[in-house]
């Protein structure tokens, strides 16, 4: 029985009551991203995050009576046509209606979304089939977060303690291997490396040619591989292979005769598609069987004009049959594993906000994590680059990293630091010449530097300067701090000397414009300023640290007296009558800054409480949407679980009741439960706040060097 389907201890008895927008099935990377749209794994076809239809189809055959459990053969409407702002171009696979064979779905008694697996229920008969989807995504295990491999795991058991047939099938299309048009494919039926696969990529593999926002991968080849080895593989008719299963429960093999390797033109016209076949046999007590979904994308990302493979086969001397043979090896073992993570979580999550929580974090868990790509840089460096997805498409958004930063700091500062590291290697090259932060490194998956034409200079300095704070409070090698030290220094000049007081210019929350006077950009930087201070002191730059630390009490000083309007503070420094969520001052009590003090916040939360609507809080007193992460962020200061919940509640209605049906989004409407855009992003790492902050390290530690008396001894001389 799969262990992580039914995690232990604390979680044994734990079940995720949300109704989830979106279902996480397959989570790898931004282009390796599976999910189901629907409430039943039966009722749609299974989507990429984008919302395009990549179709997995599953069924079993219980005494000669077969039951869909996955995908449906069903053109049925695209939940995503009027609800994304983009242009949604014709897709050959939407308009064509073929013959539907597995029309009789099984009855699904349960889901249960954990943060590694997504695990089905369904009543087939006389037979409880359960059907996991699973995704080893732990942070702390880099060769395991990268390995483009998921599982699918499907166990067979009598409900009436009777013996009975049971024979399973699995199909996917060609479409996991191509973007939206119809182009000629190849598909292959083979064996390496004790790996028995099928196989299917592009003819034409243009590869990292291809860069934007909704848009999936075309090159490189999506394979899928029992992990024992058993059953039948086979390149089939789609329609054909179907009927044949419904009949006889096997697999039609006859279609392509002895071809182990066919190139189709047309895919769709010729309905082709990779299936396997297992027959569990006589069935008295409960069996399992699972399938591994792997893709080789050969490589990764191209970085300043060098294409980088994947962190799990950096130096390309591994396969990626090798690979899925280290996967199903690890198989018997792993469900343990999972469980244990899944219910560490489960726990820390509920001790910190509630049942409530845990289910938003569970749910958030894998979509966080696979809106990445980890990769070593030519120079040995780790990077754990984002797309922003359904935003612009941007790599490694700086204002992307900082609201998901706290899930990374609580699992691995390691990964943490990977996601700057590309930041800082990029703004320390001759192609940045800035004296600000970068705001993206290009457009995924093709980093060639900033494409956002809309500068930020206060938003991404002060997000790097308060994330490599958070980086060396958890770690006390400062060493990572030491090595951009002249980086860190440039971009909290420019914080202080331009943040008291922001010209007209984009924080992160650039759907509302530009703003002039933004009092919690300010904000921002001024707490960038106080954090640079804590990482001069711990470097021993003492005189340094005490200059920055004055010059940012000063500013929070001047700050508090020009923004405050009878009991809580500005919009806008000139905004009478204005009033924003300042979800930045969580980071004044999580790095203990102590520069706008418990009074401030204290107030600001006072006055959030009385604008709170049904499905959250405002973002700002000029419109009534919202976004779901910073929410989650002003109520962590509320510093008590009860403060927080006041927070939290209402996010988790809007998840539980909006009736877009797509991954997480994170820019919502607060008066009724609509999405804006946004979704599938890996800000949602941002619902992790409130529990890095209550696991976090206490304090900043010192590593005893002395004072370092010949460099600058304070701000005058670095002006």
């Amino acid at each position: 029985m799969l262990a992580s389907a039914s995690v232990s201890g604390a979680a044994t008895t734990y079940h995720n009551d949300l109704r989830a927008p979106a279902y996480p099935l397959v989570t790898v990377d931004p282009y390796f991203s599976l999910w189901s749209f629907a409430d039943d794994a039966n009722a749609d076809m299974t989507r990429h995050w984008s919302g395009r239809k990549q179709p997995l189809l599953a069924a079993v055959r219980v005494d000669k009576v077969t039951y869909r459990l996955l995908g449906n053969e069903t053109q049925v409407p695209d939940p995503m046509f009027g609800i994304h702002p983009h242009k949604q171009p014709e897709d050959p696979l939407y308009m064509k209606q073929g013959m539907v064979v597995f029309d009789n779905a099984a009855v699904q008694t349960g889901v249960n979304v954990l943060p590694t697996s997504t695990v089905y229920t369904f009543e087939c008969g006389p037979v409880l089939v359960k059907m996991s989807f699973v995704a080893p995504l732990l942070l702390d295990d880099l060769e395991l977060l990268s390995r483009p491999v998921n599982y699918v795991s499907f166990s067979v058991e009598p409900i009436d303690k009777g013996i009975h047939s049971v024979e399973l099938y699995f199909e996917a299309s060609p479409r996991l291997a191509v973007d939206l048009d119809v182009v000629p494919v190849t598909l292959e039926k083979g064996s390496a490396d004790g790996v028995n696969y099928l196989k299917v990529g592009t003819v034409d593999q243009k590869v990292l040619e291809k860069r934007g926002d909704d848009v999936r991968i075309d090159w490189g080849y999506f394979y899928m591989a029992p992990v024992s080895g058993k059953g039948t593989l086979s390149i089939v008719n789609a329609e054909r292979a179907r009927m044949g299963f419904l009949s006889s429960g096997k697999l039609d093999t006859k279609t392509y005769g002895k071809s182990n390797n066919i190139t189709s033109c047309n895919f769709v016209d010729q309905d082709v598609a990779l299936a396997w076949c297992f027959d569990f046999g006589r069935v008295k007590k409960e069996k399992e069987e699972v399938l591994m979904l792997a893709y080789d994308d050969i490589y990764s990302v191209k970085f300043l004009g060098r294409n980088l493979r994947p962190y799990w086969n950096s130096d390309g001397k591994n396969t990626i049959t090798k690979e899925m043979q280290e996967a199903a090896n690890a198989w018997p073992a792993l469900g343990d594993r999972l469980a244990a993570f899944d219910a560490d979580l489960i726990r820390e999550a509920s001790e910190s906000g509630g049942k409530e929580y845990a289910d938003l974090c569970a749910s958030a868990y894998r979509q966080a994590v696979s809106a990445h790509k980890l990769v070593m840089s030519d120079r040995g460096s780790l990077y754990f680059i984002s797309k922003e997805n359904f935003s612009n498409g941007c790599a490694g958004t700086v204002d992307v990293t900082y609201p998901s930063i706290p899930l990374f700091l609580r699992y691995n500062t390691e990964i943490a630091k990977a996601l700057v590291n590309f930041i800082f290697d990029y703004a320390e090259g001759p192609k940045w010449n800035k004296v600000w932060a970068p705001h993206d490194v290009g457009v995924y998956p093709d980093a060639y530097g900033q494409h956002y034409g809309n500068w930020m200079p206060l938003e991404e300095s002060g997000n790097m300067l308060l994330i490599t704070a958070a980086i060396l409070k958890q770690c006390p090698d400062a060493s990572f701090a030491q090595q951009h030290w002249g980086t860190l220094t440039k971009w909290a000049l420019y914080a202080l000397q331009n943040g008291q007081d922001p010209e007209n210019q984009l924080c992160t929350d650039d759907f509302a414009g530009k703003l002039a006077h933004n009092v919690n950009l300010s904000a921002k930087s001024i707490l960038a300023v106080a954090a640079y201070a804590k990482m001069a002191h711990t470097l021993g730059r003492i005189d340094e640290a005490k200059a920055f630390h004055e010059f940012a009490a000063n500013m929070a000083a001047l700050w508090k007296k020009r923004a405050f309007e009878d009991d809580h503070y500005r919009l806008t420094f000139d905004g009478e009558g204005t009033w924003s969520q300042k979800y930045n001052l969580v980071w004044d009590k999580v790095l203990g800054l102590n520069v706008f003090g418990e009074e401030v916040i204290a107030s600001e939360l006072e006055w959030y409480k009385k604008h709170i609507n049904t499905y959250g809080l405002p973002l700002d007193s000029r419109r009534q949407y919202s976004k779901t992460d910073w929410q989650l962020w002003t109520g962590t200061m509320a510093g008590t679980v009860e403060g927080f919940r006041e927070f939290l509640l209402p996010v988790y209605k809007f998840y539980n009741e909006t009736p877009d049906r797509v991954p997480l989004g994170d820019w919502v409407n607060t008066e009724e439960p609509t999405f804006n855009a946004m979704q599938a992003r890996s800000v949602v790492g941002g619902f992790f706040m409130k529990l890095y902050v209550d696991h976090s390290s206490q304090s900043f530690s010192f590593n005893g060097q002395s004072s370092v008396r010949n460099g600058p001894a304070g701000i005058p001389k670095l002006l």
